[in-house]
């Protein structure tokens, strides 16, 4: 029984299998090859036949040629290309097209074609295909026993004069099974063959489906034969043919185009907003502030409008009070500009800038909450804001951070190493007394003996040195003062640290009535009740100071012995080494302080000497 069923299922399927092969396929088929008589094998042609009732588009369809050992495409023999890409070629039902080797067109003038190739075909075995323009494979051949490639086995090979053709079913149906073996023969060619039957069409309206001979009607051609639908008319209560909704209109509910006054607003806006104003086509917040970037619909905190609508910051008035550009010593963390508060409130210096120079000028901010009290004044110091002012000349401006003056130091010249820069009874000057973070005061004069000798008094906070009558340094914070180091001891007259290796080297014996002090080595009076000492030969006590000075002699006493050289002793040379180091600190300490100047002076020399040539 199952083998009985299982030999029904063969031959139902060995019948149907013929059935679906004898069936004729409706397409262009490959109907006739010459593949080249003896003595002329070149002399090739291929006829294609419609095999259809209905014609066919063949544009950029194309034949190619492979040996019998190829299963690919092969060699592009001739194409059917329209003219430009609107144009279609077909060919017509039950209609051929012919197309031969340019070898045979030479060989036969008068014979007539749709096209020509290379002769190239071998007579032995080969494969032809038609490919369409998608790549698809519309009909194949393939001759010879060797022909790996053919519709399902090989034609057998032509014999020599004969032809490969495509068996008929009727006058005007050609089989196609799908079988080269089944469907083609070896026949004598023709004596005629058909040509120009090939037709175009050119196709209106590129971008609809399927050729249109024609726009259809009320559509409407662009130069790219792109066929456009008849316009509608969105705007029906606007003059003319809108096809679009126009730029700054919205439908309403009626289906009107009506200008929206508002399109960065949602909704159709008929009208602008009591709190907005119109930018082109948008409604902005109002802007109470002209000369600020963003909108400002309501005045910011701290602003005031002025009549043009411009915005600005209401600030109090400061008042720059002193300036240290010349410090004492080194100048970082030592120069400052101090600020004044005149107001019976507190000002927070968020909104103000200091405007340092004067060509350039540099701008600098306060340090963050900075905030000065009533009627107080506030320090800054180059380690708080980091400014430089220059020793020769600056100038020093406050004003706002939306460029508003308010108040300025003028210019100083030349400023004095520990001498500020005051603002003293409303007129700016130079004092002696510098006063930061306090009331501005005078220059004072408070050197007594430099005042009877004719010098300069030294600044507040300076003594001057009596063996060389120059101003130093006194530092009066003794709680501050740091422990001076082993083999050193303080100065009663400077407070500063010297060494008592160094004065020791060179100490005269005390005078009657003194005694060393062992902590300083200085000479102190043994007296009780701080009675005075006695002047050293060729000195005298001044009536004024009750010092003792040096008497002026008329001239110079001859010696009473002849001057005998001494011999350097290591005490001697140690004290040369001390002044030595000390000169090289001093001329380091005056190329720091005068650094901005030297630069200056330096970048001049090139423009000096090229004036000099």
């Amino acid at each position: 029984m199952v083998v009985a069923m299982l030999a029904f299922f063969v031959l139902c399927i060995g019948l149907f299998g013929v059935r679906a092969n004898a069936s004729p396929q409706p397409n262009v088929v490959i109907s006739q090859v010459q593949v080249g008589p003896t003595g002329s094998a070149s002399n090739e042609f291929i006829e294609l036949y419609n095999n259809t009732d209905t014609d066919i588009d063949i544009s950029n369809w194309c034949l190619f040629y492979a040996s019998a050992t190829s299963i690919t495409t092969g060699t592009k023999m001739f194409c059917f290309v329209p003219e430009n890409n609107s144009l279609h070629l077909f060919l017509p039902q039950r209609a051929s097209a012919f197309l031969i080797s340019t070898q045979l067109a030479t060989a036969m003038p008068s014979l007539g074609s749709d096209g020509k190739f290379t002769g190239t075909i071998l007579a032995t075995a080969g494969h032809i295909r038609l490919i369409g323009s998608t790549a698809n494979v519309v009909d194949k051949i393939g001759w010879g026993t060797s022909a790996v490639s053919p519709e399902t086995s090989a034609a057998i090979a032509p014999q020599n004069t004969k032809v490969l053709s495509r068996k008929m079913v009727s006058a005007t149906i050609l089989v196609d099974t799908d079988n080269n073996l089944v469907d083609i023969e070896s026949v004598t060619p023709k004596s005629s063959y058909s040509y120009g039957a090939i037709y175009e069409i050119q196709d209106i309206c590129q971008n609809i489906i399927d050729i249109q001979h024609a726009a259809p009607t009320g559509w409407s051609v662009d130069d790219t034969a792109t066929c456009l639908p008849p316009p509608i008319d969105i705007c029906t209560n606007i003059d003319g043919i809108q096809i679009d909704v126009p730029i700054g209109y919205l439908l309403d509910e009626s289906g009107n185009c009506v200008r929206d006054m508002c399109s960065n607003i949602t909704g159709l806006q008929t009208n602008i907003p009591a709190d907005k104003e119109q930018v082109g086509t948008q409604c902005l917040s109002h802007d109470v502030c002209r000369n600020i970037v963003a909108i400002q619909p309501a005045l910011p905190d701290g602003y005031r409008v002025d009549a043009a609508e411009d915005c600005w910051l209401e600030l109090l008035p400061l008042v720059i009070s002193e300036l240290m550009p010349n410090a004492v010593g080194v100048d970082a963390g030592n120069e400052f500009i101090e600020l004044y508060n005149p107001h019976m409130v507190s000002v927070e210096l968020g909104s103000y800038l200091l405007i340092i120079g004067t060509s350039p000028v540099k701008s600098y901010t306060f340090p963050t909450d900075s905030r000065i009290a009533p009627m107080s004044y506030m320090l800054f110091s180059n380690d708080d804001i980091a400014f430089t002012l220059t020793n020769t000349s600056s100038q020093v401006t406050l004003q706002s951070s939306d460029n508003q003056f308010i108040d300025s130091a003028p210019a100083y010249i030349e400023a004095a190493e520990g001498e500020s820069w005051a603002l003293i009874d409303s007129v700016w000057q130079y004092t002696n007394t510098p006063t930061p973070g306090a009331p501005n005061h005078a220059s004072r004069i408070d050197d007594v003996e430099a005042v009877a000798t004719g010098l300069k008094p030294c600044p507040v906070g300076q003594f001057r040195n009596p063996d060389t009558n120059r101003c130093r340094l006194i530092t009066t914070a003794l709680s501050a003062l740091t422990a001076c180091r082993d083999g050193q001891y303080r100065s009663e007259t400077t407070n500063r640290c010297r060494s008592i290796a160094a004065d020791s080297l060179s100490l005269a014996t005390c005078q009657p009535g003194q005694v060393r002090n062992p902590s300083t080595n200085r000479c102190k009076s043994t007296a009780s009740d701080g009675g005075l000492v006695a002047c050293k030969p060729g000195q005298e006590r001044s009536a004024d100071t009750n010092r003792c000075r040096n008497v002026k002699a008329a001239s110079i006493p001859e010696a009473a012995f002849a001057v005998e050289p001494v011999a350097d002793t290591a005490g001697a040379i140690t004290w040369w080494w001390a002044l030595g180091g000390l000169s090289v600190l001093a001329l380091g300490y005056g190329i720091w302080e005068w650094r901005q100047e030297i630069k200056k002076w330096i970048l001049k020399l090139p423009t000096f000497f090229q004036s000099q040539k």
